[in-house]
């Protein structure tokens, strides 16, 4: 009976150290995974930091196109309301009117005013529009930015990931319960 206990103790003991040394692999591993995963995660983060800094090229591009149209759209009505001028200038003299004087100088003003007001809110509406996308391309900037950030962090933190610490901790736990149940 004493031999069978004392072969169930270095069993034990046997036992005990393939414990150890299959925590040791283990807690390697597992430090080696999460080292990858941060780093997988800091990729994925640069890329959005990349698409982020294409997006905000693209929105200032955008800006300028924008610009453009409004600048052609307020050229076509700008002719456009200097045509309906001359036409109802040409129209009145050819009636016999005269422009100077009375409602048709009146009619003449009124439409002189309101093709500056069109031409002021057609500004305007560049203005907003313009600034609309610019900002969108500095929010694109922004986020750019805090990708990149946040890259930093993970791949610090990755290079902060010791496998061989991690097995230090099994390590320790198993040479203590080694030598608790030596005999």
């Amino acid at each position: 009976m004493a031999k069978l206990a004392g072969n169930t103790a270095a069993a034990g003991n046997i036992l005990s150290i393939g414990g150890t040394i299959g925590g040791l692999v283990s807690g390697y591993y597992a430090a080696e995974a999460e080292k990858y995963k941060l780093r997988s995660n800091a990729l994925n983060a640069e890329h959005q930091r990349d698409m982020a800094r294409i997006n905000a090229s693209i929105f200032r591009m955008q800006a300028q196109q924008v610009a453009r149209a409004y600048d052609r759209q307020t050229m076509i009505k700008t002719m456009a309301a200097g045509n309906k001028l001359s036409s109802s200038k040409a129209s009145m003299a050819a009636r016999g009117g005269q422009m100077g004087y009375g409602s048709a100088a009146n009619a003449y003003a009124s439409a002189r005013i309101m093709g500056e007001v069109d031409k002021l809110t057609m500004n305007s509406n560049k203005v907003k529009a313009v600034n609309d996308m610019r900002m969108r391309g500095v929010n694109a900037d922004i986020r750019g930015d805090m990708a990149q950030v946040s890259a930093n962090n993970m791949f610090s933190s990755a290079a902060q990931v010791s496998p061989f610490l991690n097995m230090a901790g099994s390590l320790l736990t198993g040479a203590a319960d080694i030598a608790k149940n030596w005999q």
